[in-house]
């Protein structure tokens, strides 16, 4: 008999894991009324997954089972959607304890979930949510159009999560309506509520009890007398959703778990709204494990059921093996870069960034010329992966083959690089190279370095400082970097990056931006304004393209490669793809997303997880 899986769990090695995503931070956007736009270019391969491997054969679904998920970090300031920092591990928390607004066909397209319809009036500036009759949080309080706009305002008030919803003026519940009335028009507003943090609804009554609501709201949002009423001694760290699974204990840290156990009374089951048999499993328990080599060693051991990975080496391993069943994919996924500071005249007082050669576009091109991405993914990845053109992945709109990004040319990064020691008056330029402190990440980054130094010599000098995983989100929020190893910008849509690209999310060094680069480009403005008002296709496409192009030519990050995500789990674990959605005769997306999939079906073998 095997030791107890979470014993075991806790005494794996930890220390940090890859570039967290800041893709999961928050919510805001995308999508007419009228359906998807993915299919930009029907020419455009589809990127897949390096392959799949399914070692056991997967009945009918049966109940029960205790499942433990491996997560490669734990989320910051948990686990109120407008307050925290969530690693893409988050995910599976939030999947497990609520329910999104919205969800997202196997297509791409808007499906109901706790919203049942919607519509928008005729110039997008207001849009109206009917709210799906019957559903209950796990504190007995009604999911009506008040707790959902409640839930709204409080990612709106928020420093976090606000910048991702400032086009909304107002919101109002009433009954089972939502009306949400925005200062310029959103064509796709329904997408920010699709599978992004402030999409999941959590109870109003819990959400009002949290210690730094009122703060928060107040001189923000209307007035409401029930907050001011509720005595501030709710304890974030313990979310009262709607979902599948009910929380139980919550333990932060590295080596430390969430626990949720089954919710008899969730919406979807068997005495529910829709009198479908979920969840199938009796409890789950993420336990974080941030160092690679001890997330896979310990589902290999059965210490855990299930990991998740970004790692294409590990999962390149993972399929030559064949023993575990692996899943992956790429699709509407991430894309790997070294995201770069440029803020130019948001200087702190000390000169975080006032000497940085990186503000120079002649410096950053060079140094993607300099840049040999099928090495780094030949290398470091097995192989595995694409180098990246842009920041869309070719099942988005605003993919192109050839953007103008930088290839491998040191021919070219010379130049560029003699351009830029001229404008600087200098012989060399040096910056700091910041990544997680998993030892992976610096040998991987420890290579990229040596192939700038192997073009330009002693013109550049780059030094290392891995950072602990838990800080590393909070120095790219308030800008305290010159270079950071990074992963994001996973979705369908490319209105849902506005907040990360837009000059309105930038901020002063110090202060808290989503624009982490801070970078301030009025043309990528202008066709971010583009594809969030115009509900014309062939306009939004072309917008999408054009922030593709401006990305080649002005270099603010880096690109590497696009990402590709796996979850490895043992023969009896089932049902990591499965994605039904309520009243939808399309399955819904499966792995997608930046390694995201449904945790309410999944299910084990003789409903027993071992």
């Amino acid at each position: 008999m095997r030791r107890s899986k979470r014993t075991a769990a806790l005494l794996a090695g930890l220390t940090a894991a890859l570039a967290m995503t800041a893709s999961s931070t928050i919510g805001a956007a995308t999508e007419p009324p009228g359906g998807t736009e993915a299919d930009s270019d029907a020419s455009a391969p589809v990127l897949e997954g390096p392959g799949e491997n399914h070692v056991g054969d997967e009945g009918e679904p049966v109940q029960g089972g205790d499942l433990v998920y491996g997560i490669e970090a734990d989320s910051a300031n948990g686990w109120a959607p407008y307050r925290t920092s969530t690693a893409t591990a988050g995910y599976v928390m939030f999947d497990s304890v609520s329910d999104p607004l919205f969800a997202a066909t196997d297509t791409g397209e808007i499906a109901p979930m706790l919203v049942e319809s919607w519509e928008a009036n005729e110039d997008y500036t207001v849009w109206t949510f009917n709210i799906r009759e019957g559903v209950t949080f796990h504190d007995g309080t009604p999911l009506d159009g008040p707790a959902v706009a409640f839930n709204i305002d409080s990612c709106r008030g928020s420093a976090l999560t606000g910048a991702a919803l400032t086009t909304i003026a107002s919101v109002e519940g009433e009954g089972q309506t939502v009306t949400v009335t925005l200062h310029t028009p959103n064509v796709v507003l329904p997408r920010g509520f699709t599978e992004r943090q402030c999409a999941y609804m959590f109870s109003p009554d819990w959400l009002r009890s949290l210690p730094d609501i009122p703060q928060r709201l107040e001189g923000n949002l209307v007035y409401d007398e029930e907050l001011a009423a509720t005595p501030a001694e709710g304890d974030p760290t313990q979310p009262v959703g709607l979902g599948a699974f009910v929380f139980e204990s919550y333990s932060p840290g590295n080596g430390n778990s969430f626990r949720l156990v089954r919710n008899e009374d969730y919406w979807r089951g068997p005495n529910g709204v829709t009198g479908e048999s979920l969840p199938y499993l009796d409890s789950i328990e993420g336990v974080v494990s941030v160092d690679i080599d001890s997330r896979s060693n310990s589902v290999e051991s059965g210490e855990f059921d299930v990991i998740h990975s970004s790692n294409t080496d590990e999962i390149a391993q993972f399929l030559d093996a064949g023993e575990l069943e692996v899943t992956s994919s790429s699709r509407y996924g991430d894309t790997n870069y070294i995201m770069l500071n440029v803020a130019e005249g948001d200087i702190d007082p000390e000169g975080t960034n006032a000497d940085s050669p990186l503000l120079n576009v002649h410096c950053r091109r060079a140094l993607a010329f300099a840049t040999d991405q099928q090495r780094l993914i030949d290398e470091r990845g097995a192989g595995l992966g694409t180098p990246a053109t842009g920041p869309f992945t070719p099942d988005m709109i605003g993919y192109l083959e050839d953007s103008g990004y930088p290839t491998y040319d040191p021919e070219q990064a010379q130049g560029e690089m003699d351009t830029c020691l001229s404008e600087l008056g200098t012989d060399s330029i040096q910056f700091s190279f910041n990544t997680t402190n998993d030892p992976f990440n610096v040998e991987t980054n420890t290579l990229m370095i040596s192939m700038w130094q192997e073009v330009f010599g002693d013109q550049v000098n780059a030094t290392i400082e891995p950072i602990e995983q838990g800080q590393y989100i909070g120095l790219a929020l308030v800008g305290t970097f010159n270079a950071f190893a990074w992963r994001n910008h996973g979705g369908i849509d490319p209105d849902t990056q506005n907040y990360w690209w837009h000059s309105a999310s930038a901020a002063p060094i110090g202060a808290l931006a989503l624009n982490f680069g801070r970078f301030r480009d009025p043309d990528i403005d202008a066709q971010l304004e583009i594809l969030r008002t115009n509900p014309d296709p062939a306009a939004r496409v072309a917008a999408a393209e054009e922030v593709n192009r401006i990305f080649g030519e002005q270099v603010y990050n880096l690109w590497t490669s696009w990402a590709i995500w796996g979850v490895i789990s043992q023969p009896y674990v089932n049902g990591v793809e499965t994605n039904a959605i309520p009243g939808s005769d399309e399955p819904g997306l499966g792995l997608a997303f930046s390694g995201r999939h449904r945790m309410n079906q999944i299910w084990c073998n003789e409903g027993v997880c071992e």
